[in-house]
């Protein structure tokens, strides 16, 4: 059985201009797999500690390689226990979540290469058997295929601009085919892009290539993708159109720690300072104004009273998702699930920092019947469609990469279109 022969990583740059890394990792049947970290600008209290590029690349060069040489690289869970152990530390301060998942990642590559699979199908096996790849699987057959969930107006931490919201999205049905899907959320990017440009707003993009007008509150934002999607005419023909409510639906990552002052929230663009019953009574109405599925940190991580007040109140009307909340990291996603705080989480590999450790959060989710967002981060790189294939392996609800525009958040949507069309698609 082929063992790790070789482990090496240097520095790259991300979308953001900011350094990250890539690793290499060989094993000694010639298979590679390599891999690129993305970070973050909004991040969670409790996330795994990132370290600069440079003393990341030098942990995977030295410490980590002398772990791994030689190791057995099916045995995901061995490979990643082995890396958290030497780290030694709740949120891998010492040797970096950055570092060890950039192995963690590279490694399930070059394994799924040496097997011959595609990587969804490698992660697939592993998410089914604990981390552990198993010789006598089952391929996957029809599945339910992850939706994607188009940031396409960008405030917050992701823009800069007045919004206080991060991201206002666009959602398709599920019932229609992921090709389609994808086509909805390039008409409306599109249709929204004219409109805005129409309106004398400028037309530049945030770190996740939504747009980010100047000027705008919650609801005009709202309200400007809702016509946006009114004058979308499909294939160019009069009758055409999509319907809101029907064909697609809204979201926002409302990322609520970003305007968290003291013991209230800031929305500066409405002059708002609200306690967190007054901030559930805002989300109420925007709610009963608009067709909105999906928000994802209406409140700050401690604030637990709000998010237990939002989820007994609306966990009818809408998707609460938690990001901040639970880290992808299935200690605190225990603590959320005993509270009812939230009926969706989203699931980003670099905020726990192993394979493991992620499918580990993702059994734990789907297991109390909470729906599933894999999701991207707003400093990423082209080279990277991981996420891809996770949300496909482990038969994710949703996906998250931004808008249907900018190479590294097109080709986590392109590796989507390839994989539906080569192997599910009818």
């Amino acid at each position: 059985m082929p063992k790790i022969k070789d482990i090496t990583c240097h520095k790259v740059l991300n979308s953001r201009s900011e350094w990250t890394i890539e690793t290499r990792v060989e094993l000694d049947d010639g298979a590679v797999g390599t891999q690129t970290v993305p970070d973050g600008a909004s991040t969670g209290e409790n996330e795994a500690l990132h370290l600069e590029a440079q003393k990341a690349a030098a942990v995977v060069n030295d410490p980590l390689k002398d772990l791994l040489v030689s190791k057995n690289p099916f045995n995901q869970l061995e490979i990643d226990t082995l890396m958290i152990d030497m780290d030694g530390t709740p949120n891998k301060r010492v040797l970096g979540g950055n570092s060890i998942l950039s192995v963690s990642l590279a490694v399930s590559n070059a394994a799924a290469k040496s097997l011959n699979l595609q990587l969804f199908e490698y992660l697939h096996v592993l998410y089914k058997n604990n981390s552990v790849f198993k010789p006598a699987y089952s391929k996957m057959g029809s599945i339910n295929f992850p939706t994607p969930v188009f940031n396409i107006l960008n405030g917050g931490k992701h823009a800069d601009n007045d919004l206080s919201f991060q991201e206002f999205m666009v959602i398709p049905a599920k019932t229609t085919p992921y090709p389609k899907q994808l086509e909805m959320g390039v008409f409306v990017y599109n249709s929204l892009h004219k409109l805005l440009v129409s309106q004398g707003y400028e037309s530049g993009v945030g770190d996740e290539g939504g747009f980010a007008p100047q000027g705008f509150t919650t609801k005009k934002a709202l309200t400007t993708i809702k016509q946006a999607v009114e004058e979308v005419r499909v294939d160019g023909e009069k009758n055409n159109r999509l319907v809101l409510g029907k064909d697609l639906f809204l979201g926002m990552d409302v990322a609520a720690e970003s305007f968290h002052v003291g013991d209230r929230y800031e929305i500066k663009e409405e002059s708002l300072k609200l306690d967190h019953a007054q901030l559930s009574s805002y989300y109420g109405d925007l709610l009963q104004q608009y067709p909105i599925i999906y928000l994802e940190d209406p409140f700050y991580e401690n604030d637990i009273e709000g998010w237990e007040h939002f989820y007994q109140n609306y966990k009818q009307k809408v998707m609460i998702v938690a990001d901040d909340l639970v880290v992808t990291n299935a200690k605190y996603l225990k603590a959320a699930i005993k509270k009812n705080l939230a009926s969706a989480v989203i699931i980003k590999p670099n905020q726990v920092g192993t394979v493991s450790e992620t499918l580990d959060f993702i059994r734990l989710a789907k297991s109390a019947d909470m729906s599933t967002i894999v999701s991207h981060r707003s400093g990423d790189t082209p080279e990277d469609t991981f996420i891809s294939d996770l949300a496909v392996a482990v038969e994710a609800d949703f996906i998250k990469s931004g808008s249907p525009a900018r190479g590294e958040r097109v080709a986590k949507y392109n590796r989507l279109l390839d994989i539906f069309d080569n192997f599910f698609g009818s």
